[in-house]
């Protein structure tokens, strides 16, 4: 099931360096998602919302009751073991009591039913949209990769994931079957797996037509060097091909000049090989470069860029 995003990361990391670390991580919780896929399953109906006015159901609850148990505890794991050593100093760190088998802390007193939960305290609060602190959403976003459950109902707002209501993480463009028409885009959503059809002129975030700006790099020779990615990658203006020597030929930033949102597209014209979720988490330079000019991406993916 994981088998592309594997690859793909693995592929990056080599590529990108100051990448290495974060698809790192993503490695080591690939191998905890089909861990959990493989014996998630049993006495549990997939694809329950939670209710819109905040309540749980049974059979959501009992969703997050396996997740905090089974799955929790190999993310937070996953992360101490191999994430960026801020995350993961952070993750053992939390307090959280469903991090004291992993930390070692004075939490481990509180047991297994307290951190279990504690765990589902925190997954449902990520369900409901609460605020929660980075490291908190992180963990939860890591966890509920596996868990069918959408943060809130289907909305019908422009931009937002018809299955679940949430935010877009990045955009791609596939090829068109037809040579004189475009490929179409497509929008992969934040809280969920879906996919879906979205207008390629249109600001995913405020609906603005007519003030899209493309940001594409100028071309580098070579990849950035971790842990702080080089400021030549700094993009230029405009949607043409990209240069022979280009670091990121797959990738672009769209931003919108209305609400100074922003959004990574990745072109599978330019590499049939990318995986959107996946080269998304390498675009940190033009993360940077956009977080300089003053705008700021629709939402931060899982790894918090």
């Amino acid at each position: 099931m994981y088998g592309r995003e594997r690859g793909r990361a693995v592929a990056l990391r080599e590529r990108y360096p100051h990448a290495r670390e974060v698809l790192g991580l993503y490695l080591a919780l690939v191998d905890v998602w089909e861990a959990a896929d493989s014996g998630g399953e049993a006495g549990r109906t997939d694809g329950e919302l939670p209710p819109g006015d905040g309540e749980v159901s049974p059979v959501a609850g009992a969703w997050l009751a396996w997740a905090a148990a089974e799955v929790l505890p190999q993310v937070m794991a996953a992360t101490v073991a191999a994430g960026p050593r801020p995350l993961a100093e952070a993750v053992a760190a939390t307090g959280h009591p469903a991090a004291a088998g992993v930390a070692g802390g004075s939490g481990a007193a509180a047991g297994a039913g307290a951190a279990a939960g504690a765990g589902v305290e925190l997954l449902a609060a990520w369900v409901a949209g609460e605020e929660l602190t980075p490291v908190e959403r992180f963990l939860a976003r890591a966890t509920m990769r596996v868990v069918p459950l959408g943060r809130s109902s289907p909305g019908n707002a422009a931009g937002r994931c018809p299955a679940c209501g949430g935010p877009p993480q990045v955009s791609y463009r596939a090829e068109s079957e037809d040579p004189l028409v475009s490929g179409r885009r497509l929008l992969a959503c934040a809280g969920c797996p879906h996919e879906w059809s979205f207008s390629a002129t249109t600001c995913p975030n405020c609906g603005e037509t007519g003030k899209r700006t493309v940001h594409a790099e100028t071309g580098q020779t070579t990849a950035p060097s971790p842990p702080k990615p080089s400021r030549a990658a700094a993009p230029s203006v405009g949607r043409g091909d990209p240069a022979p020597e280009a670091l990121f030929p797959q990738l672009r930033a769209e931003s919108c000049e209305s609400c100074h949102r922003y959004l990574i597209d990745v072109d599978l014209t330019r590499d049939p090989r990318a995986v959107p979720r996946v080269d998304e988490l390498t675009a940190i330079p033009l993360d940077l470069h956009l977080a300089e000019q003053g705008y700021t991406k629709i939402t931060p993916n899982l790894m918090g860029f």
